[in-house]
């Protein structure tokens, strides 16, 4: 983990309020594992980054600059202050940034697997450095990635470059089968015997927990990585308290990757 301010190189625009943010910031991008994430928050020059807080976000995608791994991306929506704070650094801004933190994908699970990865809507932030992982390891990797309408998908094209089958559900069905994206997970994964598939899922949370659900009924181990608020990011405020079977856990720590069959949805948790 390392703390730095790190130079914004672009600012890609979105609808939906969604943008990517890409810096420079060698030491995260040469020890980021899939599916850490990293704290955020605009460096004001001479003063504390402001909001107060640090935003948690999900590195997206690692890519080398001089032949090694230096540019870090961030794919964010603009939900509250701080998230239209980071909708404006432009070109050259800088960013502080903590990380990376948290619990990732374990990437052993995947070995000789169907690896399914279920993703709904920004939640497709989480799973682009594990998709591109294991696709230079050798491994199968499929997508299957829903939203409400074609222009919700961010970073469809970005798996498709990788070559790796992709399955798209949209609510109004402007692109692909219309339905939601946990209609489709049940149509598609059924072309494949549940005893080879290994499932990763990332998304809203109800959309998190109707996956977990078939994969225990049908056996099937499931990693998810949840979004939760966090004020600190290495396990102080204790404000990202999660379920588990096991006993109550930190988004922070702990996760944000859990074992979906240990983990607990409850309505009015803190996730």
């Amino acid at each position: 983990m390392v703390s730095i301010k790190a130079p914004v190189v672009e600012n890609r625009q979105y609808p939906h309020d969604s943008f990517i943010l890409a810096v420079r910031a060698p030491e995260i991008a040469q020890a980021v594992l899939p599916g850490q994430f990293v704290m955020v928050a605009v460096a004001d020059r001479g003063t504390a980054p402001t909001p107060l807080l640090k935003r948690a976000l999900a590195v997206y995608s690692v890519y080398p600059e001089d032949g090694r791994p230096s540019i870090v991306t961030f794919l964010v929506k603009i939900v509250g202050e701080g998230t239209r704070r980071l909708n404006s650094v432009r070109t050259g801004e800088y960013l502080d940034l903590v990380g990376p933190l948290g619990k990732g994908f374990d990437l052993n699970r995947g070995k000789g697997k169907i690896n399914l990865l279920v993703v709904g809507g920004t939640g497709i932030a989480s799973v682009y450095l594990l998709a591109e992982k294991w696709c230079r390891g050798g491994e199968e990797v499929h997508l299957v990635y829903g939203g409400k309408s074609a222009d919700y998908l961010i970073g469809l094209d970005d798996f498709k470059r990788l070559g790796i089958p992709v399955f798209v559900t949209t609510e109004d069905g402007s692109l692909g089968q219309r339905g939601l994206v946990t209609e489709g997970f049940q149509a598609y994964s059924g072309k494949f015997p549940t005893e080879h598939i290994n499932l990763c899922t990332c998304g809203p949370n109800a959309m998190m927990e109707a996956v977990t659900v078939v994969a225990k009924t049908q056996e099937i181990p499931c990693q998810i990585s949840v979004e939760s608020k966090m004020a600190c990011g290495f396990g102080v405020c204790l404000g990202c308290t999660v379920k588990t079977l096991d006993s109550y856990r930190l988004a922070c720590t702990h996760g944000p990757v859990f074992d979906g069959a240990r983990f607990v949805w409850e309505s009015n948790s803190a996730r």
